[in-house]
């Protein structure tokens, strides 16, 4: 775990909350607890936090809309959900508001520590400021070997090129690295084996309203039609398919090409409202 991070996290349940609070400063980070979101949402005010783990469900403010509050209080603070296996379109409409990540209870601790580490790392990957160009569109292709080092590499590149472009830096700083992350890792590690010796190939084409990404592998490929449901039945919400409903649930558009090796994400910035009327 990255040293020097403040997480808060957020149950209605105590011994969860213990839980949770005593393995992650096992893992050495700092934390606060609430046992609610009105709790949670005056520490957050008062105290500065990198991380936010919160349960869904819970009286009087509940996760989402604890989201929402703490979004507004800066979007670029991490959000982890907690959920329980009935929350499926909950967890959908959280992410597409911004939540960066979920774990489902009963709680997996190694999860638990991959999604925190991700997040955290995520959340460190920051482009430089950069001019904005209104009207600009850049495609950047970048080529790889299957190696993990190279995805925050890539996925840096990624930010960098669609600011430059004039797409929003909140817009990516919430959750469209994820969705980036587990579609290179997805390339490296079930298309390329990790052999070195194999490429990973990406394409941006990028706008200020729109980000598209292609990401090819050398590998045989997979029939992604045949890829079980990961929030049904014995499927529901396990490791295996969660990338791919992480990205659905993120991105507009998730398509494959028929052999299965090469990815397309596309997320699409809404227009922006109509301005007020200058004042007579």
């Amino acid at each position: 775990m990255p040293p020097g991070r403040r997480v808060l996290v957020v149950d209605d349940e105590p011994m969860v909350l213990d839980v949770l609070t005593r393995y992650l400063r096992h893992q050495g980070l700092e934390t606060m607890a609430a046992g609610d979101g009105q709790e949670a949402l005056r520490l957050f005010s008062q105290e500065p936090c990198d991380l936010v783990i919160s349960d869904l469900r819970m009286p009087g403010m509940d996760g989402l809309q604890l989201l929402h509050a703490i979004k507004g209080l800066n979007p670029r603070v991490p959000f982890i959900f907690i959920s329980g296996f009935g929350d499926i379109p909950t967890v959908v409409e959280a992410l597409k508001s911004g939540a960066e990540n979920f774990l489902t209870k009963p709680l997996e601790m190694d999860l638990l520590s991959k999604v925190v580490a991700q997040s955290l790392s995520l959340a460190a990957t920051q482009a430089p400021p950069m001019l904005q160009l209104a009207r600009m569109r850049q495609i950047t292709q970048l080529e790889v070997p299957s190696r993990f080092e190279f995805i925050r590499e890539l996925v840096s590149q990624i930010t960098q090129s669609a600011i430059c472009v004039g797409y929003a830096q909140n817009d990516l700083d919430n959750n469209l690295k994820l969705a980036l992350v587990e579609g290179l890792t997805n390339a490296m590690e079930h298309g390329n084996r990790w052999d070195e010796n194999r490429l990973v190939r990406l394409e941006a084409d990028l706008t200020s309203d729109c980000l598209k990404v292609t990401i090819e592998d050398e590998g045989v490929g997979f029939d992604f039609c045949a890829l079980a449901d990961p929030t049904c039945g014995e499927q529901l919400l396990s490791e295996r398919g969660r990338g791919v409903f992480l990205m659905r649930a993120i991105m507009d558009e998730v398509g494959f090409n028929p052999a299965g090796n090469c990815l397309t994400l596309v997320k699409r910035r809404p227009p922006a409202g109509p301005q007020p009327a200058p004042a007579a």
